[in-house]
């Protein structure tokens, strides 16, 4: 027996599927933010490791195994900047790297499976990056800093889009011309 109509609450395919189903960008976001997440626990690991350790000579091996010369003068001088770091701050910055890592294996996960609180979590900490890079190309402009605040800008403007779009749907869908929609 057939109900009528009126009776049934409208459902179509498409709005079954509008939040499952992920288009090729979204995806991409997430595979960033996933790859991300794998180089901060990898960058937290090594911080880990270089704990307790003389970090000059451990440094040096690392470099000698890629096949980079330790006395090249751009890699002396990163050696000379970065290499005076105590194992306190490298333990904090080894977990704030941690942090960070599970903070965007969340974002890409749930990227992934296209849910609007990982669109509304990773304009939040994507855009509050925002400011700090452009702050940070005060004092010089690169074009990895270009590069980073391009990517940035853009992934924030997509998800706020995509947002604000399917809420405009969604408002546009519920009432209809009759209100049976």
């Amino acid at each position: 027996m057939d109900l009528p109509r009126a009776t049934i609450p409208h459902v179509t395919l498409d709005r079954f599927t509008e939040r499952r189903s992920s288009p090729l960008v979204l995806k991409l976001i997430a595979v960033y933010n996933l790859v991300q997440g794998l180089l901060l626990v990898a960058l937290g690991s090594g911080g880990l490791f270089l704990l307790d350790q003389d970090h000059l000579l451990v440094i040096k091996q690392w470099l000698h195994v890629i096949h980079l010369d330790p006395e090249n003068r751009s890699i002396h001088w990163l050696l000379t900047k970065v290499l005076p770091i105590n194992d306190q701050l490298l333990e904090a910055l080894s977990i704030g790297s941690f942090v960070y890592a599970g903070l965007a294996f969340v974002q890409g996960g749930g990227l992934l499976f296209a849910q609007p609180w990982a669109s509304y979590l990773t304009v939040v900490v994507i855009g509050s990056f925002i400011p700090w890079e452009l702050y940070g190309m005060l004092d010089h402009v690169t074009p990895l800093r270009l590069t980073t605040l391009g990517i940035n800008g853009v992934i924030v403007w997509y998800l706020l889009a995509r947002e604000l779009r399917a809420r405009h749907f969604k408002k546009n869908s519920c009432g209809g011309e009759d209100g049976q929609r």
